[in-house]
């Protein structure tokens, strides 16, 4: 028994999707892209065909929710947080670390 579920979408003739949105896809999954300009999502994670058929349509839905989302605009400010406390993390470690080297040196008997 095939329970397998293919959903093809030809994505040139969505209208209702923006423009923008359909080139995102289109680089975004261009893996899944036929000649013919189809869209092909397959789908064999359940027993029952037609959940199959709901789940790549559930797919073919975040597609276009990921295409359609803007990127998060990060600030310099954010940006510049993030680095100094990253180079600050880096500076604890390497104290740390010459700590913890100082300590084995220490214990070091010297038979010169």
């Amino acid at each position: 028994v095939n329970t397998k579920a293919e959903v093809r979408f030809h994505l040139a003739s969505a209208d209702w999707i923006p423009e923008t949105a359909r080139q995102k896809m289109a680089s975004m999954h261009r893996n899944k892209i036929n000649r013919a300009g189809e869209l092909i999502v397959n789908s064999e994670e359940s027993r029952y065909q037609m959940r199959n058929l709901a789940i790549c349509l559930e797919k073919i839905r975040t597609m276009v929710t990921e295409a359609t989302e803007k990127p998060k605009v990060v600030s310099k400010e954010t940006t510049q947080k993030l680095i100094e406390r990253v180079e600050k993390m880096n500076r604890e470690r390497l104290r740390q670390k010459k700590i913890h080297s100082d300590i084995k040196q220490s214990r070091k008997a010297d038979f010169d």
